[in-house]
């Protein structure tokens, strides 16, 4: 179910569906971005509102286009790998190509855990803090 579950997540987020990633997560799961991210505030967000202003809202105002592209998905029970890249164009124009992983885990049906890896250098340089 998990792995069938990150899929249809997935598929909705490459229709620009952001709110799909709420429909199963935990209140009480902590969103870790990767560290020094621009997105990162450094601790885990908990909880849709700050997910949603720190990192869905933060997308939508730098970037004109915005892209996930999935490569695999790998299944281990409760933990589900998600690798690809990013693709998109902020709203200046700089273009982003970054790799990242996601880490998705499950208590049953609910996502009780997220952990983002990305190339935060490009993340920085695209957004003009490097």
């Amino acid at each position: 179910m998990s792995k069938a579950y990150v899929e249809y997540m997935y598929e909705r987020l490459a229709e620009g569906d952001f709110g799909v990633v709420f429909e199963k997560l935990s209140p009480d799961a902590p969103w870790i971005e990767a560290e020094n991210v621009p997105y990162s505030p450094g601790a885990p967000l908990k909880g849709r509102e700050a997910i949603q202003k720190t990192v869905f809202d933060s997308h939508e105002k730098d970037f004109a286009e915005f892209q996930i592209n999935v490569s695999r998905i790998a299944d281990a029970g409760d933990t589900v790998l998600v690798q690809g890249r990013y693709v998109g164009t902020t709203k200046t124009g700089a273009k982003l190509d970054a790799i990242f992983s996601h880490v998705w885990d499950f208590d049953g049906d609910t996502i009780v855990r997220f952990q983002q890896y990305t190339d935060t250098w490009q993340w920085r340089r695209v957004l003009g803090l490097e």
